[in-house]
């Protein structure tokens, strides 16, 4: 019995350039390319003057939500238990440690810059299209062991 699961995560710029990418399933680049433009069709239909609300749309038989915060738009597509509820929970979580590990709001460049602290939160907060941990302490403790070389 499958309780679902997360199949991709992205951050793009508000232009649509994206900035970082991962699929959780093994797709062709046509399925990466139709998903990449579906996030982009939803995020172009409405205005994304309002910084960290979430909004959410439909793909398929899953639910995506994404928030834009800076320059930036977050995306994370998910199924079943994982609804666009649970993505935007975990959206929040990866923006709001990025923000705490960074010391600023998560832009463009800074996230070119930081990109190793990036993947790190990533991996940590989403392992194998499922969530792992959306504890703040827990994923910042996760990455200090993990990052002693910066």
């Amino acid at each position: 019995m499958s309780f679902g699961r997360l199949h991709c995560f992205l951050v793009a710029t508000k232009n649509g350039e994206v900035i970082y990418e991962r699929f959780y399933d093994r797709l062709n680049e046509a399925e990466k390319a139709e998903i990449r433009s579906s996030f982009q069709l939803a995020s172009s239909n409405v205005r994304l003057t309002l910084d960290e609300v979430d909004y959410s749309a439909a793909y398929k038989t899953g639910r995506f939500s994404f928030i834009p915060c800076g320059d930036l738009v977050f995306y994370l597509l998910g199924t079943g238990e994982y609804d666009e509820l649970a993505c935007a929970e975990a959206l929040r979580s990866i923006i709001g440690v990025l923000r705490d590990v960074t010391g600023k709001t998560p832009s463009s460049s800074l996230l070119l810059d930081k990109y190793a602290r990036l993947c790190l939160v990533v991996d940590e907060v989403i392992n194998e299209g499922l969530l792992e941990t959306l504890d703040k302490d827990t994923i910042r403790k996760a990455i200090k062991n993990k990052a002693a070389w910066e």
